[in-house]
């Protein structure tokens, strides 16, 4: 719009005017000459500094425009953090989702044999408490599972719970049925102390283990996420030492891999694996010694290895007595700090990329880390229960365990 004023003053032109959201009208007023037809005049273009009269209004736009750019940006980085969580939350989900199945599948084995006879019922129940255990820990090894999840678990544990009532009722009606009662009360009393060991179990009941050593780790199949880490690492560079534990091998071909160490830049920084056909062999440095140790019979076996920088000289000891010896075994080298120690699990880098080939399936208990070589008596005393020795690097507890994968820990005393 065209303002015209009196005689004798400059006419001005009014040409732009913005609204800011309940900002007050703004005009910008530009002179022209007397002479100049208003309609057709053409104002300069708009300046974007602010005004030589300090007018700050085209300011408080700009700080306006900056501060909502400001709360874009930083919505946007809000909703990148939610779905950076939210990716973070579906892999752990599919993680536990893997651990249920696996126990599930533990569970099911149990289920869907159910004997008919009446044979020695021992054996049964021991399975059935295991079994039932895992189950157990499946349900409650983690919070973060849908409930749908949870619900499927537990309706898998009361199926178990009803065949296990079943089992026992059955059992009991055919003792009072027998003449030979006598003969059947011991197989009895073995189903009830299963029973209420299963029943106190469910009930959550968890008696605690005598010692904190006095438990053992349980890989029931072979897997690329199950397996225990040692919380405490080497803190020192090593000349020598001695690692020993007790290992109950599962169905073959090989052991697979009880323990392995590696450090950045050394995946097989000191590993024990027995991988397919092949014999157990202890790598240090990535250099391999072939250990004569077999363990084909399903048996508990206390096993020892030891090592000393000075030439390489090694010693493998199978329930107390020494196997074999060599040298040149990464001779005058050092046990390098800070790795990761995995019990179950070869490491193709450090703490990671496990391969399914090379994991451990069986048992293992007790593993004691000594940064010295043992005598052949200690060793012996070790085995055969005769005493007991701490590991100064690492020992067995179960504060110093982490386990992972839905990983198993079960009551175990060697000695007894």
């Amino acid at each position: 719009c065209v303002v015209y004023l009196p005689a004798g003053v400059t006419e001005l032109i009014v040409w732009w005017l913005e609204y800011d959201y309940g900002i007050s009208p703004k005009f910008v007023c530009t002179p022209i000459p007397p002479e100049a037809d208003p309609s057709c005049y053409s104002p300069p273009s708009v300046p974007h500094g602010p005004s030589s009269n300090g007018n700050s209004n085209s300011h408080n736009g700009s700080n306006r425009r900056g501060m909502m750019s400001d709360e874009a940006k930083a919505t946007i980085l809000h909703l990148r953090e939610s779905l950076v969580r939210q990716k973070e939350t579906i892999l752990d989900q599919r993680e536990t989702i893997r651990e249920l199945t696996a126990k599930l599948t533990l569970c099911e084995g149990f289920g869907g044999h159910h004997s008919t006879g009446h044979h020695d019922s021992r054996f049964d129940v021991t399975v059935c408490e295991k079994q039932f255990s895992v189950c157990l820990q499946a349900r409650n090894s983690s919070s973060s599972y849908s409930s749908s999840l949870r619900e499927l678990l537990q309706r898998k544990i009361s199926a178990l719970e009803e065949q296990l009532h079943s089992y026992y009722q059955d059992h009991h009606d055919y003792g009072h049925h027998n003449d030979h009662h006598g003969d059947h009360h011991d197989d009895h009393h073995m189903n009830d102390l299963g029973l209420n060991a299963v029943l106190s179990i469910s009930t959550g009941n968890h008696k605690k283990l005598k010692s904190p050593s006095a438990f053992m780790l349980d890989f029931p199949m072979r897997t690329n996420y199950m397996y225990a880490r040692m919380k405490r690492s080497v803190v020192n560079e090593i000349f020598a030492l001695t690692i020993c534990l007790w290992l109950k091998a599962g169905a073959g071909p090989g052991l697979g891999t009880p323990f392995s160490y590696a450090v950045a830049g050394q995946a097989n920084e000191l590993v024990l694996v027995e991988w397919g056909s092949n014999p157990m062999e202890l790598l240090i440095n990535d250099k391999a010694a072939t250990l004569p140790i077999t363990m084909t019979d399903g048996k508990w076996h206390h096993v020892c290895v030891t090592w000393s920088t000075r030439d390489g000289v090694w010693e493998a000891y199978q329930d107390g007595v020494k196997k074999g010896t060599g040298q040149n075994l990464s001779a005058w080298h050092s046990i390098r700090p800070g790795g990761v120690f995995i019990l179950g699990q070869e490491q193709d880098t450090m703490g990671g990329r496990f391969d399914i080939t090379q994991s451990f399936m069986g048992e293992l208990a007790d593993l004691q880390f000594w940064s010295r070589v043992l005598t052949a008596g200690e060793i012996s005393r070790q085995a055969t229960c005769g005493g007991h020795l701490v590991g100064d690097i690492m020992s067995w507890s179960e504060e110093s365990v982490e386990l992972h994968g839905g990983l198993s820990e079960l009551p175990f005393d060697p000695c007894h």
